[in-house]
C-alpha cells in the first residue's frame, strides 16, 4: 500500500507531465513531500527531440527519410536536441552543487541522519517507447 505522501507526489508527478506535454517542453524535476518521499522525473522526449529510449539505454532517431528528405528540418531538431540537453544539464548541475553543500551545512548543523525509503519505478507516461 502506497504512504500518503507518495501519493500526493505520484499525483503532482502527473500533472506535471501534462503540463510539459501540453507546453511540448522537456524538463526534469525532483520533488519531496515529508516524511522523507522524494520524486524525480524528467522528460527529454518534446516533439522536436531526436532521442529514443531512457536512461541507461538512449539512441538517436534522426534519419533523413523521416524528415522527408529535409536535412534543414532534421539539423534543426539535432540542434535542438543537443542545447535541450545541454542546459538540463548544466543548470542541474549548478543547482545541484548548491544544494550539496546547503544539504551538507543542515546535516552538520542539525545533526541530521537520512533513511532510503526505496525506490518505486514508474514507466514514464512521456515517453512512447517505453510502453
Amino acid at each position: 500500500m502506497m504512504d500518503k505522501a507518495q501519493k500526493k507526489l505520484k499525483k503532482a508527478r502527473e500533472e506535471i507531465e501534462a503540463v510539459l506535454k501540453k507546453h511540448n517542453i522537456a524538463g526534469f524535476v525532483s520533488l519531496h513531500a515529508a516524511p522523507g518521499w522524494g520524486e524525480v522525473f524528467w522528460d527529454i522526449w518534446p516533439s522536436y527531440s531526436i532521442l529514443s529510449g531512457d536512461f541507461p539505454t538512449i539512441s538517436l532517431k534522426s534519419k533523413l527519410a523521416s524528415y522527408g528528405g529535409n536535412a534543414e528540418l532534421q539539423r534543426r531538431d539535432q540542434e535542438q536536441t543537443a542545447q535541450m540537453v545541454h542546459h538540463l544539464a548544466t543548470s542541474m548541475g549548478q543547482c545541484a552543487m548548491q544544494f550539496l553543500e546547503l544539504s551538507q551545512v543542515l546535516d552538520v548543523k542539525l545533526g541530521a541522519e537520512h533513511s532510503d525509503k526505496g525506490f518505486f519505478p514508474d514507466a514514464s507516461k512521456s515517453n512512447p517507447d517505453l510502453h
